[in-house]
């Protein structure tokens, strides 16, 4: 029985030892949201002035190397997925604000006025992952405060899984020069030196998340941007928020939540609105795969727009 004991502690050790070595060894993993280190790494090297874009898969398509040639801003693309909350987000990049940095927010329509993908959005475990990977040690730390300690093995040991797999594949394809890589696999093939997407999206009919189930917004949810604000104003940086783009059959469905939303952003805001809702209210033929994604004919009409309201602004 005590031999048995014995051989369990060792074998326990050698998993937690074997675990914490591929922690800490440099490594991608294979998962879309895993270019946040990428980009993470764009916030630490890229020099002022910078302009931080701030949002879910509605932004990955912007042709931000125009608004760097037009503003003459070194553009980060600091958006990824609607699901991933702006509030952790913003968390994220606070270290990393510089004077002068100009941050550009914008939130899909769901993120705020769906209920239920509101709080699907502060629950799910794939946001809660790479947000942990993003700054380890914070959350690492907050687990220990909060007593988690089951979820905080979890979640590192399913981390430590992805890696390890991305290991053996590069091994296996003798994908040697890329073998401690971070962030997401092929990363620079996939994204533009900003971080938009090199790929347009794909276009499918009819567009999806087409149902929508809007309702009247609450400031509280939105409370956040005006402390985010308040901590880049110490930091001599500057904050913009745009409404974003949205098919124009969804928008008069939902005309009346959108109407409040841009009210209440208008009263309650302290940071500068650059537009109004309906600016970027296009035909379905602009669209792409969902009601958040352009196509490149969208973009091509969206981002000059955009550097227009931009130059006003600032």
């Amino acid at each position: 029985m005590i031999k048995l004991v014995v051989k369990t502690i060792i074998c326990v050790i050698l998993m937690a030892a074997t675990m914490a070595l591929i922690w800490v060894i440099p490594g991608t993993h294979p998962h879309d949201l895993a270019a946040l280190l990428n980009k993470k790494e764009m916030l630490i090297v890229k020099p002022s002035p910078r302009m931080i874009l701030v949002g879910g898969s509605s932004v990955l398509s912007m042709k931000s190397e125009l608004i760097s040639k037009e503003l003459r801003y070194n553009v980060i693309d600091m958006s990824s997925w609607g699901g991933m909350g702006t509030f952790e987000i913003l968390e994220e990049i606070k270290p990393y604000l510089k004077p002068a940095d100009v941050v550009l927010v914008t939130m899909e329509y769901g993120t705020i006025l769906d209920k239920k993908f509101y709080e699907y959005i502060h629950t799910n475990d794939e946001a809660k992952k790479f947000l942990f990977l993003m700054s380890p040690g914070r959350h690492i730390l907050d687990s220990l405060k909060k007593r988690e300690f089951f979820n905080l093995f979890k979640l590192m040991h399913e981390l430590v899984q992805m890696k390890t797999k991305s290991f053996l594949l590069k091994i296996v394809t003798l994908n040697f020069s890329h073998l401690f890589d971070i962030g997401f696999p092929g990363f620079k093939d996939e994204f533009t030196v900003n971080g938009d997407r090199n790929r347009p999206y794909m276009v499918f009919r009819p567009l999806g998340d087409s149902k929508t189930n809007f309702s009247n917004p609450d400031w509280e949810k939105l409370s956040f941007l005006n402390d985010f604000n308040d901590f880049a104003a110490k930091r001599h940086a500057r904050v913009l928020f745009y409404f974003s783009h949205f098919p124009e059959n969804k928008y008069k469905e939902n005309e009346t939540y959108i109407e409040a939303y841009y009210q209440m952003m208008k009263k309650n805001f302290k940071g500068t609105i650059i537009n109004k809702p309906g600016d970027f209210i296009y035909p379905e033929e602009y669209f792409a795969d969902t009601i958040y994604h352009l196509n490149e004919k969208g973009e091509s009409v969206r981002t000059p727009e955009m550097v227009k309201m931009l130059k006003k602004a600032l």
